[in-house]
């Protein structure tokens, strides 16, 4: 660190230590020339007691912005929206699921204006990030930051084994690596984790990281908003830290505070859409009315059983096994469009809404997904506080095509559900009956009624070119109109991969480091 005009200064400061923060600010401190300060709202390393390392639970207690969320403008339906608060953000709190984006989403992601970001052209960093232990080949790392593990075949759970026999008589191929770039078929699902203990991006790239002396790492400090000049260059950053507002200064800015809050910063330091901003008593910057949305987030409704005595055991991996389906087989080659997640052994008394219908400790769900969902949301701030919560509406199914998927997906599960390697270890299946799912009327409204998010925030401040008018960044994630700003985390994905988003936005970062420098 030095100092200008008086005011503590750093080459980068990298706002988020999260799934894309924590790599970007390690790879920047590789250069040691360049002083990097990387600020993170969460608690220090020791702080609060307690594991944060469990695999098999998605969301820890006290780790994260406890925000809340609408499913959709004007309806009254909301969840609670839990995203990373701690260092390695959403990677330290989510299930650990290690699956990459599919080919056909990056081709997609190209064809909206950006080129660069094609699967051959992402893939050298989806396998740089890895150590795959269990599959070999050119097309998986054997000496990256992230180990990748999948539970050994013989050693699945009972009714992870069922599941996957279950897809086999539905029609869907095994795969034997969900990663390999084929879209459908049934397999074991690699995980970011060493056992049950969690692998987040705090450790595989931070921790290192933080022992050299050119990397500056600020906890419990919360980004107020992005300081810019008359001619709309970033120079530094407006901090709450130790209960006063600070100043430092910058000669690069990047935002990776996850797609929740990178638009609220930016909508806090007048780039947005200018008619909210004046509104809010904020002086519009930079009129860029993309920031905040095109949330989206894959909708999901889960069917919960209540599994026979003995058939799950306390302390297994929830997620162990994975299918990805066509929703329509016979159209267009039946592109991936559906997701089938199995959640084993999930406590009854951690789920409030299932804990008093069963009279087991322990509950099967199965998760039916839609994998790139067309509905759309929003992220906006209610004033310029930056204690104050932004407004969430995710949009949940607002579109009818995506109604129509979750019906979709409904259908195939509740017919995996009703194969007979599952429904022989099933003593019942919550709320659902065969009539709401054969008729069209009745599941319709059912999928309305019980969509729910999978706290998968991405798309607020979506890449594409500069005369797209919803784009916020260009291809190398900086800002429009604005000169040493960047963007690196989910916000600027401009579709919902067919995963879970942290794997791509690790290897976002990667790749943006490197053209960074």
């Amino acid at each position: 660190m030095s100092t200008r005009e008086g005011v503590p200064y750093w080459d980068d400061v990298v706002v988020g230590a999260g799934s894309a923060g924590a790599v970007l600010a390690a790879r920047l401190s590789e250069r040691p020339e360049r002083r990097v300060l990387l600020i993170e709202a969460g608690e220090p390393p020791d702080a609060a007691g307690g594991s944060r390392e469990q695999a098999g639970v998605p969301v820890l207690a006290g780790r994260n912005w406890d925000y809340t969320a609408r499913a959709s403008a004007g309806g009254r339906r909301e969840f609670p929206y839990a995203v990373g608060r701690t260092l390695g953000g959403s990677s330290a709190v989510n299930g650990a699921l290690a699956l990459r984006p599919l080919p056909a989403d990056l081709d997609v992601w190209a064809a909206a204006g950006n080129p660069e970001w094609t699967w051959e052209r992402l893939l050298p960093y989806l396998v740089g990030l890895e150590t795959d232990h269990d599959v070999k080949g050119p097309e998986h790392g054997t000496d990256g930051p992230l180990p990748i593990h999948r539970v050994a075949r013989e050693s699945l759970a009972t009714t992870a084994q069922a599941f996957l026999q279950g897809c086999r008589q539905l029609g869907l191929p095994a795969l034997e690596d969900l990663n390999s770039g084929a879209a459908l078929g049934a397999g074991i699902t690699p995980a970011n984790a060493v056992g049950d203990r969690r692998i987040s991006t705090a450790e595989s790239h931070l921790a290192a990281a933080r022992e050299q002396p050119n990397l500056t790492l600020w906890t419990g400090t919360v980004a107020a908003r992005v300081l810019l000049d008359g001619h709309h260059r970033a120079t530094g950053v407006e901090v709450w830290r130790d209960g006063r507002l600070q100043r430092v200064g910058a000669g690069r800015v990047v935002l990776a505070a996850g797609a929740v809050n990178t638009p609220a910063v930016l909508q806090r330091s007048g780039i947005g859409d200018p008619r909210l901003l004046a509104g809010l008593g904020i002086d519009p910057a930079l009129d860029l009315p993309g920031v905040g949305q095109n949330l989206a987030d894959h909708p999901a409704i889960v069917l919960w059983s209540e599994p026979r005595p003995g058939v799950c055991r306390a302390g297994s991996s929830w997620h162990q096994v994975t299918a990805r389906s066509a929703s329509d087989p016979a159209a267009a080659g039946g592109a991936a469009d559906l997701g089938l997640f199995l959640l084993d052994a999930v406590p009854t008394a951690a789920n409030p809404l299932i804990g008093g219908m069963l009279r087991a400790e322990l509950a099967v769900g199965l998760s039916a997904m839609v994998l790139r969902p067309a509905s759309r949301g929003s992220v906006t701030i209610r004033d310029a506080d930056p204690s104050t919560p932004p407004e969430i509406v995710l949009g949940l199914a607002t579109d009818p095509a995506d109604v129509e998927l979750l019906m979709a997906a409904v259908r195939q599960a509740w017919a995996l559900l009703r194969s007979a390697p599952m429904a022989g270890l099933l003593e019942r299946v919550l709320v659902w009956t065969d009539r709401m799912v054969r008729e069209d009327k009745m599941l319709r409204g059912a999928v309305t009624r019980f969509v729910s998010p999978s706290w998968h925030a991405v798309g607020t401040a979506r890449m594409g070119p500069a005369d797209d008018p919803g784009a916020v960044v260009d291809q190398r994630c900086r800002v429009h109109g604005a000169e040493g700003l960047y963007v690196v985390d989910a916000s600027v994905l401009p579709v919902m991969p067919s995963a879970p988003p942290n794997l791509t936005c690790l290897a976002l970062a990667e790749r943006v480091a490197r053209w960074m420098g």
